[in-house]
């Protein structure tokens, strides 16, 4: 925890912090999009916020996200064991209860279930929910909960994109949803020395190089990647996350007989020092929301090769780069070819400044959390 000790992985104790600050409400806090906006958020509302974890202690937090040793922002592990905890409402409300936030801003279906129901029972004047994807309510039941978790706690509803705020507003008719588009730090992310970023991370400097980042599971796509690098002749892939796949997509490389093309940094908490190594970045997904790799890629000011899933037409930059069908090695290949060989038809950082600043997104959700608690 920021300013003080993590107190050995057990959550500060009751009356602990500072009141009227927001909460932010994670199922579980690992590197994500999800998380890494709601650890964003935190630091750039006003008052002194922190982020609360469903799952797990502060110290499996830290074992799997280092760099949350020295994270930007208060950080809780409420332990909730797996599974519907129904009695874990009752210690999340406690929770909340002694921090006295004026706003609880919970991301993903079961902080809206968990999250919802504790702040009405802990008097937290503002309770609002972010949804950041839809394809999860593809799975059985889904649906039906956050709709009804929705009509109990009416909550104020934020959809990242104007796709997804179709979608919820069918699912949750009872409440109001506003679009705040995600937002990049583009002080952070932004170009950089190609020669010096691949001389750190130990790349040729002649290479054409294809960055991808995310983590190394099945949703995110890399074997379709790797599978698509096969067509794609003197290039290289390089591969930032880390996940339960790595093996896999090694190996994968390997009977394709690419595995010299392709690299793995494992996780890094460096990115805007990484993505000038790279020439173009791809994002092979099956599914997503409003990806922040994408908006920070762009924002150094590299084209981008995506798949159509999702809200990710909504964050590529019109003119730059390619969209392609998931599931399809072949046409991700052929525009990876393209985009490699054809020059720059515009910059798309320019197109990140005016879309999806973090200027706007703060401005819109001071709107949303309302005035500080006395």
């Amino acid at each position: 925890m920021v300013g003080g000790p993590l107190n050995g992985g057990l959550a500060p104790q009751r009356g602990s912090g500072v009141t009227g600050g927001v909460i932010q409400l994670v199922q579980r806090l690992i590197p994500g999009g999800i998380e890494t906006l709601a650890l964003e958020l935190s630091t750039r509302v006003s008052g002194e916020n922190r982020v609360l974890s469903l799952e797990w202690s502060n110290a499996q937090i830290i074992a799997n996200w280092p760099a949350m040793a020295q994270a930007p922002c208060p950080i809780e592990g409420l332990q909730k064991m797996p599974g519907f905890r129904p009695e874990f409402v009752l210690t999340l409300a406690r929770r909340l209860r002694a921090l006295r936030p004026r706003a609880v801003v919970a991301h993903h279906i079961g902080p809206l279930v968990y999250g919802g129901v504790a702040a009405r029972l802990a008097g937290v004047p503002r309770f609002i929910y972010v949804e950041h994807d839809v394809w999860h309510y593809e799975k059985a039941g889904d649906e039906r909960l956050a709709s009804a978790a929705a009509f109990i706690t009416r909550p104020r509803v934020v959809a990242v994109s104007d796709s997804v705020a179709r979608t919820v507003r069918r699912i949750m008719p009872s409440c109001k949803v506003e679009v705040i588009r995600n937002a990049v730090d583009t002080e952070r992310f932004r170009p950089g020395d190609r020669q010096a970023a691949r001389a750190a991370l130990g790349l040729p400097q002649d290479a054409r190089i294809i960055g991808a980042a995310g983590r190394l599971e099945h949703i995110k796509g890399q074997d379709v990647l790797v599978a698509a690098m096969a067509q794609v002749p003197d290039a290289l892939l390089v591969l930032v996350g880390q996940g339960s796949r790595a093996q896999a997509l090694a190996e994968q490389a390997q009977v394709l007989g690419i595995g010299e093309r392709v690299h793995f940094l494992g996780q890094r908490d460096d990115m805007p020092e990484v993505y000038p190594a790279f020439d173009i970045v791809c994002l092979p997904s099956r599914n997503e929301g409003l990806p922040l790799s994408v908006l920070e890629a762009q924002a150094c000011g590299l084209p981008v090769v995506a798949t159509d899933v999702g809200s990710v037409r909504e964050g590529l930059c019109p003119g730059i780069g390619a969209i392609v069908p998931p599931e399809a090695p072949d046409a991700m290949a052929t525009a990876l070819r393209t985009v490699l060989a054809m020059p720059a038809a515009g910059n798309p950082r320019d197109f990140v400044l005016r879309t999806f600043s973090w200027e706007r997104l703060v401005a819109d959700y001071e709107g949303l959390l309302g005035p500080q608690r006395p």
